[in-house]
């Protein structure tokens, strides 16, 4: 089973994704993905539900 994005933020540097990641550091469960990107680049999805709850 797959969740439904929510939204797709893409990091172009570690700078980036640090401040993604502090943002979004008191949001209970775990509800995103980093995936590669072009260039090197990393693409954060959000997912509308924490994925510790998805069956495989």
């Amino acid at each position: 089973m797959f969740a439904t994005a929510l939204s797709v933020t893409e990091c172009n540097t570690k700078q980036d994704m640090s401040r993604w990641t502090r943002a979004h550091a008191d949001v209970p469960g775990i509800n995103w993905s980093v995936v590669p990107g072009p260039g090197g680049t990393m693409i954060i999805v959000e997912h509308e539900e924490d994925r510790c709850t998805l069956a495989a």
